[in-house]
């Protein structure tokens, strides 16, 4: 049985008008006749099923985060097929998923890229080669650590920041100045993330089910990275965060991390996200719903602003001279504040 066609699908949404202009798009792409039209997505579910079963096809279905997608995109049989269905999704429990449709579906976790594969990558679309041009070694080195293995991340910062190996010495002494630039607003306290990998990396956070998910994921990010999960858990247990299931959910959607430690982790540029997410709520300090950086919320602390606004707010418990004055009674009414020792790992 020979290879009958193939199709590619990325980004299918939420809406019911989503799943039927990828079942449109499937339908014409695999029987190639570009004339087919399905009208609802029931209808298109046993026309894919039986063009599908019929014949061995390669499909690729990009980002689905939702089982039930896949049962309305195919319809419940569609995995006993001679066709290939290969399907991405940043949910780590999809087990359940395909256990009682076949056995001949296999799952594959994607790893990282290891630190000497970043830079090879990041490398590569920077300078059309696998190696650093002379004079941009560490900032190349530094840029791809911060990337933290993501594919993505590296392509886009390399694409962005290109030398030719022809450049004239100033041209060249230019941009390793850029490079440094760059490197120096990726560190800042806004987090300034590239837009194409703000919008992947927004797409995760956006797909949590509940508004209460997503504080719990920005109060992770800005308090509790590196602490260990069952005293978070034991903190956030309550009427408003529910930290067990909320903890579980996050891990399951690789938002969060545990050890081997039993310590929750989130990758950079997650951590990233999440304080570009508290900068846009306003320009003004005192009207973000958290502080995690320790001038911050000195000079907070040390007007009284933000009482009535701010959630969370972290303070140098090492240097309690900075924040222990008579002006912090003024912000007392704070609905919540963490104080957290500052540490280094």
């Amino acid at each position: 049985m020979t290879l009958f066609g193939c199709c590619f699908l990325e980004e299918i949404g939420n809406q019911p008008n989503d799943l039927l202009g990828a079942q449109n798009k499937l339908l014409r792409d695999i029987s190639r006749n570009n004339n087919m039209m399905i009208s609802d997505v029931y209808e298109g579910a046993i026309m894919l099923l039986n063009v599908i079963q019929k014949n061995r096809m390669l499909i690729v279905v990009d980002d689905i985060d939702d089982k039930g997608k896949l049962s309305t995109l195919f319809g419940t049989e569609a995995f006993h097929t001679p066709s290939k269905i290969i399907i991405t999704t940043r949910t780590l429990n999809i087990d359940t998923w395909f256990g009682s449709i076949s056995w001949r579906c296999n799952v594959h976790e994607i790893k990282l890229l290891n630190p000497q594969e970043s830079l090879e990558l990041l490398s590569l679309h920077a300078f059309g080669s696998k190696f650093p041009m002379e004079g941009f070694e560490e900032l190349a080195v530094g840029l791809a650590q911060y990337c933290g293995g993501n594919p993505l991340a590296l392509k886009v910062l390399g694409s962005s920041l290109p030398v030719r190996a022809q450049d004239d010495p100033w041209t060249k002494n230019n941009m390793i100045e850029v490079w440094r630039s760059r490197m120096n607003s990726l560190s800042s306290l806004k987090g300034d993330l590239d837009h194409r990998i703000q919008r992947v990396l927004h797409k995760s956070y956006e797909s949590l089910p509940s508004h209460s998910l997503k504080e719990l994921f920005l109060h992770i990010a800005s308090l509790f990275i590196r602490e260990f999960r069952n005293e978070v858990e034991e903190v956030l247990e309550n009427d408003k965060w529910h930290a067990k299931y909320g903890v579980t959910t996050l891990i399951n959607r690789c938002l969060v991390t545990e050890s081997i430690s039993g310590r929750l982790e989130m990758h950079k540029l997650l951590q990233d996200m999440a304080s570009q997410i508290v900068y846009e709520e306003s320009k003004d300090l005192a009207k973000r719903s958290r502080v995690w950086h320790k001038d911050d919320a000195y000079r907070l602390l040390r007007k009284g602003d933000g009482s009535e606004i701010i959630e969370s707010l972290l303070v140098d418990m090492q240097k309690p001279e900075q924040w222990m004055t008579s002006e912090v009674s003024q912000i007392s009414i704070l609905r919540y504040m963490m104080m957290m020792m500052m540490m280094i790992w």
